[in-house]
């Protein structure tokens, strides 16, 4: 039951409860000015009781003879902060009445687990003084639990992670979602650790990521706010996760940084809405395959490594022949599976280090990397013909078309991507020339060698 204790410190009414153990009526009578309701306290004559009660009967503060019968008073006090501890309960003042002439050490009382001792026969301002200070110590601790309960509800309710270092770079908070995203069952298993060994340990590309080199550990030196856009941190079970995080310097009132707060957030489902939107501005919707800007990416990328490596390389235009009428006779619909057709052979008809690609129409073209001599390249070349003259089945049609194939080698015909291009192209108009369904290596390679086969 509740006591209301005025305290005109704080200019209001503390309400609290106190539990009496082995306290005497006479003792009791006389605290009865400062307690306005007396009637409303708990009193017990045995440490069992005592100890039954706090555990039944939550209290605000403790009042116990350190001669208690059963249990003494100072085992109660050690009982209660294990219990305490074991059922995180909030802690509870204890103050400890002792005998006159007693001779019992302070310090082994306070180690006992008691907050304060007084003498039975102590005048009755330092007796009223010392429940006055427990209760304003109860009472701003409750205060406390009760903010610090509001600020973790609140922070355990955003879906950001909130990581918090002291100026050692430990771990000294994490909230409920930065917990879930570093794959950690419990706040207290991560607390204490080394905050850049544990999350933010390598790069994306698993090489190591030197602490000095750490945005969150610059703001610890510099005390600069600092928002990364992206990087990566490490799950418990060695994963990694791109994320965006934003940190900054923790201050006292005084001004003193005394560690950093890091906010970040999961953008993974970023990251696959970045690289598909990537993707389809690389890729041709038709036929899934690289367009024209990854194509010229793909070209630089490719006469780099010969230059380096001093090898060659063959680049290869494609045009399909007798794809107009086709598509004029039976429709886009059908011309646009067929070019899905042929792009798919052609694909097949290649090793995974080449590239072909849809630069527009009825246009492919491919790069070979690596071609010991230009009559590798034809070889290949010569083999997408034959693929594309088979003929296609496309609803319910047997479709026949061929392909004129242009073939210029790096470094032979050229060292740039403009002169490759334009050499190849004018190869490619050579085998049209022929009759299409040709393949044509350009003359500053084997001048006039043409592997042809003429359509039936």
């Amino acid at each position: 039951m509740s006591l209301i204790v005025w305290d005109s410190a704080f200019s209001e009414v503390a309400i609290i409860k106190i539990l009496f153990a082995g306290v005497s009526p006479a003792l009791i009578t006389v605290l009865e000015p400062l307690l306005q309701s007396a009637s409303d306290m708990i009193s017990v004559s045995d440490g069992r009781d005592a100890l039954d009660t706090f555990c039944t009967e939550p209290v605000d503060l403790i009042l116990m003879d350190i001669d208690l019968p059963v249990i003494s008073g100072l085992e109660v006090a050690g009982k209660i902060r294990v219990i305490e501890v074991m059922q995180e309960m909030p802690w509870t003042p204890i103050v400890i009445l002792t005998p006159p002439d007693s001779l019992e050490n302070p310090v082994t009382v306070i180690q006992a687990g008691a907050d304060d001792l007084v003498s039975q026969t102590a005048p009755e301002d330092v007796l009223k003084a010392k429940i006055l200070a427990m209760v304003r110590t109860s009472t701003v601790r409750r205060q406390l639990e009760t903010a610090n309960g509001t600020l973790n509800n609140i922070l355990n309710s955003v879906s950001e992670g909130v990581h918090v270092l002291d100026m050692r770079g430990v771990i000294i908070a994490e909230n409920a979602a930065s917990m879930i995203m570093f794959g950690w069952e419990e706040a207290d298993n991560l607390v204490g650790r080394p905050g850049h060994k544990t999350i933010h340990h390598h790069h994306a590309d698993n090489s190591i990521f030197p602490v000095e080199d750490c945005p969150i550990h610059a703001v610890l030196s510099d005390g600069q706010y600092r928002h990364v856009q992206e990087d990566v941190f490490w799950r418990r079970d060695n994963t990694s996760f791109p994320v965006e995080y934003k940190c900054a310097p923790l201050r006292d009132n005084a001004g003193n940084m005394y560690g950093v707060t890091v906010v970040f957030r999961d953008i993974s489902e970023r990251k696959k809405a970045e690289q598909h939107i990537l993707y389809l501005t690389q890729h041709c919707p038709l036929t899934d395959l690289p367009n024209r800007v990854l194509f010229g990416d793909r070209l630089k990328q490719a006469i780099l490594n010969a230059k380096r490596s001093r090898t060659k390389f063959a680049l290869l235009f494609v045009d399909i022949d007798g794809f107009k009428p086709v598509n004029d006779r039976h429709g886009h619909a059908v011309g646009d599976m067929l070019l899905q057709r042929i792009g798919k052979r052609m694909k097949q008809c290649l090793r995974e280090s080449d590239t072909i690609a849809r630069i527009g129409g009825d246009e492919f073209v491919a790069i070979l990397p690596a071609v010991n001599e230009a009559e590798d390249a034809v070889s290949i070349a010569e083999k997408l013909r034959q693929s594309i003259e088979e003929p296609f089945a496309v609803e319910n049609c047997i479709l026949g078309v061929s392909a004129s194939i242009g073939v210029a080698i790096y470094p032979d015909d050229g060292l740039d991507e403009k002169t490759l291009q334009v050499n190849a192209d004018h190869a490619m108009y050579q085998a049209k020339s022929h009759g299409g369904n040709a393949v044509v290596l350009n003359e500053a390679g084997i001048a006039g060698k043409c592997a042809s086969s003429a359509r039936p």
